[in-house]
Order: structure tokens, then C-alpha cells, then sequence
């Protein structure tokens, strides 16, 4: 048999063999492209957690921030509260040592007894009762007469002529009385004292008031009046009057 080979027969090769260079080559570079994008995917997703992981961080210390303003801003209107309730009671205080200190002028005794064919007059004693000076003491004070009908005494008449000239001291000490005299002046010139007069009080038809108004001021500079009004009853005894018998109260600054 004749054993050489047939030339056009068909050699068998090696698939493995026959992958073209190229392909190879192809195949490293897709492997390769493939790894990028995955790293890029990673990159992205981890810069995605971390940039939400520092804004929760953000949020978390805003909150803090936010409390913490909050919490200052409580303890500063504590404190101003405080600071405002202790100036409150300081002030209050100072006010009180004041009211307490300040002088008190009011008139405590009056004398005066009409007798016929004079001038009637009385001696108005005034008491500084409070624990300081009492400065630029002024009395204005009115001897009126009226008649049953008239029933009321005419307090208006103290800021007018008919009131006694201003009799002043200009200082008047704790405890200290001050003396001032008051004519009555029904007509001018000065009324003198009649039997019919005298007849009239003892039955109550005829009345005779004293009243007026001192101004003064404290040492702290804070002015202060006293009104009074007294009546001089049929057994010739004077009697504090219902009206007219006031005293300020006010606080200086």
C-alpha cells in the first residue's frame, strides 16, 4: 500500500493554538477597563457615604450648637431677671430707708381762745416727728369765720390774700417744733371780737376754723406738703376737722 501521505488532506491543529495574538490582547485590555469602572463605582459610593456620614456629623453638631445658644440664652435671661429683681429690690430698699428716714411735719397743737375787744389769733405749733431735716419749712394758714348756713370753711382761701403771710424756717431738726402765729382777719381793717361774736360760738351758730398747708422738703431733696383744719367747738376746744387733714406720700426717685 502506498503510505505516502495525501497532501490534500487536512491537518488537524490545536484550538488553543489558533486564538489570534490579537484577540488575546483584546481580552487584557477589557479585563483591565472592567477593573477601572469598578474601582470608580467604589470610589464614588465610598465618597457618596462619607460626604452623608460628615453631613450627619454637620447635623449633629448644628443641634449642639442650636441647644447650647438655646441653653446660654435661658441662663442669660436668668441672669437678667436676677440682675433686674436685685436693682428692683435694691430700689425698693433705698425707697423704704428712705420713707422711713425722711422728715414728717404736721401741725400738733393749736391755742387760741377768743376774748372780747381783740384781735382774735392762735398759735399753730408745728413737729418735725420724722429722723432728718425738714427743709424750706412754709406755713400759709386761714382764721375763718362762718356762719351756720355756709357749713363748710373755703379751703381755696389759703392761696389767696386772705391767708396769713408765709411764715418760713429754713431748717426745722428731728423732733423740733416750730411756733407760728395766725390772726383772724374777717374784714380790714382786722376784726375784733364782739359779745355777739362770742355769744354766736358758744351757741354754734357762728364757727371758727383754722386750717391751712405746710410745704417742706427732706434731705434727699423730695418736696412734701400737710394739709390741716381744726375747728374751735362752743366750749371753746378745738377738734381736727373731718376734711382738709392730708399728708403727701411721696417717694423720691
Amino acid at each position: 500500500m502506498n503510505q505516502t501521505p495525501n497532501p490534500k488532506s487536512p491537518k488537524v491543529v490545536n484550538p488553543r493554538k489558533r486564538v489570534p495574538a490579537t484577540l488575546q490582547a483584546s481580552n487584557t485590555t477589557t479585563k483591565y477597563s472592567d477593573l477601572w469602572a469598578l474601582f470608580s463605582v467604589i470610589a464614588s459610593l465610598l465618597l457618596i457615604v462619607v460626604s452623608f456620614l460628615t453631613f450627619c456629623v454637620i447635623c449633629v453638631q448644628a443641634g449642639i450648637y442650636f441647644f447650647q445658644i438655646k441653653q446660654m440664652n435661658k441662663s442669660t435671661d436668668a441672669a437678667m431677671k436676677a440682675a433686674n429683681a436685685a436693682e428692683a429690690s435694691v430700689k425698693q430698699a433705698k425707697g423704704a430707708a428712705r420713707h422711713d428716714q425722711r422728715a414728717w411735719v404736721a401741725v400738733v397743737d393749736i391755742q387760741g381762745t377768743p376774748e372780747i375787744g381783740t384781735i382774735f389769733n392762735v398759735n399753730l405749733t408745728a413737729l418735725n416727728s420724722g429722723k432728718t431735716f425738714a427743709k424750706n419749712l412754709t406755713v400759709r394758714a386761714v382764721v375763718e369765720v362762718i356762719s351756720e348756713q355756709e357749713k363748710e370753711p373755703d379751703f381755696s382761701l389759703e392761696d389767696s390774700a386772705a391767708a396769713q403771710k408765709d411764715a418760713s424756717v429754713s431748717l426745722l431738726p428731728p423732733n423740733a417744733e416750730y411756733v407760728t402765729n395766725v390772726e383772724l382777719r374777717k374784714q380790714t381793717p382786722s376784726h375784733e371780737i364782739t359779745q355777739s361774736d362770742l355769744d354766736a360760738i358758744r351757741r354754734g351758730t357762728l364757727a371758727i376754723f383754722v386750717h391751712g398747708k405746710m410745704t417742706y422738703d427732706d434731705v434727699f431733696g423730695c418736696a412734701h406738703w400737710t394739709s390741716f383744719c381744726t375747728r374751735l367747738k362752743p366750749d371753746l376746744k378745738y377738734a381736727s376737722y373731718g376734711k382738709h387733714n392730708d399728708a403727701d406720700q411721696n417717694r423720691c426717685p
